[in-house]
């Protein structure tokens, strides 16, 4: 058995935000990003429901995440590997479609091609300013039409990618968008039936122009903002989180006013006070930065987290608690009476993003999937 909070992971949710992102997008082919275990969500078991949903590929950033998809039954959809330098041979065997961002690499698919006397689809990435990989946009063009030309491969798509398309100033998303699309009139002759997808999740929300041929959502699927410092869109709110993450109150016990809580005495007692312990520490993905900072929900309550968060467990203050009592569910991200905590909010509190948090709570510790919605 794991240690730690129980995460419930809502298949019904994803299948609500895949078709929210369709409806967004004019039914656009959907990429859906499933890299680092779906964001901590299960990559085999959200994999599996968006291959049952009929979503046209799959994205991933390393060639074992795509094994393990294959392996665990995602056999039917298309799978791209976003960074993986890939061994070939593996490319062949599990049927993958890597993205090419070097002529070197497009070099060995199409030699490992010939040998097995098979063709490997790829995508080709154009770097229009995230500054990372990818053909350049503006001095690598003709090494892009070199490509078209090497035997065993053949070229079915384009990507770019937006470095800030969250944000309320949109000129260098625009700027990014123009560039690609210059890119794909000068290759317009050579690729006639390649698609071109640039839109992230901030993009599928509110940048309709760059919707292109197909989208590439990632956490938008899984119900979290993807405007984690900006006013998101109206279309935010009806997008629904995936993940719920919940614990258990182990002790509840009164102390004095003047008593100090947990490891270096950040937290002194203003009052008679009831304080509760959380089984959930750093240990589980709950990050020792929401140390007198968090809230956590208790009988459909906010409760704020004291003192300095340890490994195993965190403190809470229930003085103005109604009717906590021990082993009583604590809910760290999701929904209890009328009340909410969101990852978003999480990741606010702790100084970081909500990737981060639904990673960490999400792989750490046990999921357990269900049909209904959080």
């Amino acid at each position: 058995m794991k240690r730690g909070p129980a995460v419930e992971i809502s298949l019904a949710a994803i299948k609500h935000n895949y078709g929210l992102v369709r409806a967004l997008t004019g039914n656009r082919r959907v990429i859906a990003t499933v890299k680092a275990d779906a964001y901590g969500h299960g990559a085999v078991e959200v994999a599996s429901a968006l291959q049952r949903l009929g979503v046209y590929c799959l994205g991933v950033a390393y060639a074992p995440e795509a094994i393990e998809l294959r392996c665990g039954g995602v056999t039917k959809t298309p799978i791209l590997v976003y960074f993986d330098n890939l061994n070939a041979a593996d490319i062949v065997k599990y049927d993958l479609t890597p993205i090419v961002y070097g002529a070197g690499m497009a070099e060995c698919l199409s030699g490992e091609a010939l040998k097995q006397d098979r063709q490997i689809d790829i995508h080709i990435d154009i770097d229009t300013g995230m500054g990372r990989v990818g053909f350049l946009y503006d001095r690598d063009i003709e090494g892009i039409k070199a490509i078209s030309r090497l035997k065993g491969v053949r070229v079915i798509g384009f990507m770019s990618h937006f470095s800030e398309a969250d944000l309320k100033d949109r000129s260098f998303a625009e700027l990014q968008l123009q560039r690609a699309l210059h890119v794909r009139a000068e290759l317009s002759g050579v690729f006639t039936d390649a698609i071109w997808h640039m839109a992230n999740s901030a993009a599928v929300m509110s940048f309709p122009g760059s919707h292109l041929d197909a989208v590439r959502p990632g956490l938008i699927l899984y119900g979290s903002s993807a405007f984690e410092f900006e006013l998101p869109p109206p279309e935010t709110a009806a997008f629904m989180p995936v993940m719920a993450v919940k614990a258990r109150l182990l002790h509840i016990r009164r102390v004095p006013q003047g008593r100090s809580i947990s490891y270096g005495r950040t937290f002194v007692t203003t009052r008679q006070s009831v304080i509760g312990v959380v089984g959930v520490g750093y240990a589980d993905g709950y990050p020792r930065s929401l140390s007198n900072k968090a809230h956590v929900l208790i009988n459909g309550q906010f409760a704020p987290i004291i003192g300095r968060i340890c490994m195993d467990v965190a403190m809470v203050d229930l003085t103005d608690c109604r009717g906590a009592e021990e082993n009583a569910e604590v809910v760290l991200v999701g929904r209890q009476g009328g009340n909410e905590i969101t990852a978003s909010e999480l990741a606010a509190w702790a100084g970081t993003i909500s990737y981060e948090i639904l990673i960490s709570l999400g792989r750490v510790n046990g999921r357990v999937y269900t049909d209904e919605n959080n």
